[in-house]
């Protein structure tokens, strides 16, 4: 077991007087996130666009004129609300660097620390009309044990990035936008098993490893609207979980484990997708040796079996292992 209460937040994207302004309105909630248990807030993209939707909105300002020279003295309240209310919280902002600007977020560890960034690698079009440039590199982050990868608003169009971060070992994809993403970001978590965390005003959400939203919400219902309720949506993710295949036996196991270990574990299964999940809820319970003990074959080995098969009976064919 190996479970992180995360939220997300679904900061307002109104016009607020100045960046001061929507770091308190950030603040407030990250404390109501804290105090509910959470162990990260993620905020959604560009927090120093504090003026509405953009070109539409007479008082919006240019990219140009928010970029931060000093970010981390920009974002002190922040960082000292992530120290406060012992919370790790991502900063996404547009900075400047160099000759040019990026859009990037920082993850701030719950003592107030900077453990690392993302930088967005595709900017939309608007964006690069505007001097902001695409990422050359990104690290992953670790965070509480965790290797962390990300995504910022168009990224999400583009399932290479999601791919090559989880080859280099992501466990979590923290997704700050003021888009969407769509279904295909489902896809992503199902298809990489792994959790995306989606923060958006409009609609903020968590999607598990099965393709799911587990929490969502935001300002595209009336009830924030209306001024009723926190833009918090919170679920408690557990990383000891793994995905299996309805095949090579696995579905033959499957009440023999529920018969062996009951309440210490918990198996779902997706009908649609011929696939089930199981999540360890004991600490001294790793899926891994379940795994082990059945001689379980997860998603991730069986479509590498029939890759290497395939090729052994047909050369020819063209498929090829991709690892992961």
């Amino acid at each position: 077991m190996n479970i992180k209460r995360i939220s997300t937040i679904a900061l307002s994207n109104r016009d607020f007087a100045d960046f001061d302004e929507k770091l308190d309105e950030a603040c407030r909630w990250i404390a109501l996130a804290a105090g509910m248990g959470s162990e990260l807030a993620v905020l959604p993209e560009a927090l120093n666009l504090y003026r509405g939707d953009g070109p539409g909105n007479p008082l919006a300002l240019s990219i140009s004129q928010v970029a931060l020279e000093d970010w981390m003295q920009a974002c002190r309240k922040l960082l000292e609300c992530a120290a406060k209310h012992r919370i790790a919280v991502t900063a996404p902002v547009y900075v400047r660097e160099g000759k040019g600007i990026l859009n990037c977020f920082y993850l701030i560890g719950k003592s107030g620390d900077v453990l690392g960034r993302y930088v967005k690698t595709y900017p939309a079009r608007g964006e690069l009309d505007e001097g902001v440039l695409p990422a050359s590199h990104n690290d992953l982050i670790s965070w509480e044990g965790l290797r962390v990868g990300g995504a910022i608003c168009f990224d999400m169009n583009f399932p290479e990035l999601f791919q090559s971060q989880r080859q280099g070992g992501a466990e979590l994809f923290l997704c700050p936008s003021l888009f969407h993403g769509g279904s295909q970001v489902n896809y992503f978590a199902s298809s990489l098993q792994r959790p995306v965390v989606v923060s958006y005003p409009a609609w903020s959400r968590i999607i598990d490893i099965m393709g799911r939203e587990v929490a969502g919400g935001g300002y595209r219902h009336e009830t924030l609207r209306f001024g009723f309720g926190a833009p918090v949506y919170t679920a408690d993710v557990n990383f000891d979980k793994q995905l299996f295949p309805l095949d090579c036996g696995n579905e033959r196991k499957m009440v023999d484990i529920q018969r062996r270990y009951g309440g210490s574990v918990r198996l779902e299964t997706d009908q649609d997708a011929c696939t089930f999940a199981l999540e360890s809820l004991s600490a001294d319970l790793p899926v891994r040796r379940i795994i082990e003990e059945f001689g379980l074959v997860t998603m991730d080995e069986y479509m590498a079996q029939y890759r290497r098969f395939i090729r052994e009976r047909f050369p020819a064919s063209g498929c090829q292992e991709t690892p992961l």
